[in-house]
């Protein structure tokens, strides 16, 4: 039986954004933004911030002085997140994983990519597309930062394992390496939740077009 698609996390995310948006906007981005310091690029970026949602951590980033792309598909986030962070000057696309085409068809590069406890909601047969797809916007040397979510899948919106090592080394293949790795706790979403967060480092490409 297949599992769950992302058109169907979408669906819940829009039934419970009212809910979800501002609970994930409570605890603000200056968290994030301080276990990031040595990891975030000079100013102004560019940022990419893929599954927004409640647009905290792109607010904050946007706060600091990073030009922000904020990528939502949930329109019920994208709602939200206006009436939460009215006048950020966060720019929204409505686009998904795993294509990210409308991003990508902005034929830009970014220095900071973030996907912050989204990856459960893409279908392991796609994860292989949407590492090209982010590998094909991040710049050289670009670090992208992947929590993962770990644990039981709340009842109304199930999600898909996801294996640290397993996704590390897929990442790998598209030339992003892993730089850091930490466990943090998530049980505000539940008994039994954790978030492992992945950092990675974009290979460098030196004028002749090889790896560095």
């Amino acid at each position: 039986m297949a599992g769950p698609t992302v058109d169907d996390a979408i669906a819940a995310y829009d039934r419970l954004s009212g809910d979800l948006a501002p609970r994930y906007a409570a605890g603000g981005g200056e968290r994030f933004l301080k276990r990031h310091a040595e990891l975030l690029p000079p100013l102004p970026g560019p940022v990419l911030d893929i599954g927004a949602g409640s647009g905290v951590h792109a607010d904050a980033l946007a706060g600091r002085g990073y030009r922000v792309v904020a990528v939502e598909p949930s329109s019920g986030m994208r709602a939200e997140a206006a009436r939460l962070f009215p006048g950020s000057p966060v720019e929204w696309i409505d686009d998904r994983l795993p294509t990210l085409e409308r991003v990508r068809q902005r034929d830009e590069l970014f220095a900071f990519i973030l996907i912050n406890a989204v990856w459960m909601h893409v279908p392991p047969p796609d994860r292989t597309s949407a590492c090209a797809a982010l590998a094909s916007l991040a710049a050289p040397g670009a670090v992208l930062s992947l929590a993962l979510r770990q644990g039981p899948s709340p009842a109304d919106r199930p999600m898909h394992d996801c294996d640290p090592d397993a996704i590390a080394a897929e990442f790998a293949g598209h030339g992003f390496a892993e730089i850091q790795r930490s466990v943090n706790d998530g049980s505000d979403s539940g008994a039994g939740v954790t978030f492992v967060r992945l950092n990675f480092r974009r290979a460098a490409i030196d004028p002749t077009g090889r790896p560095e």
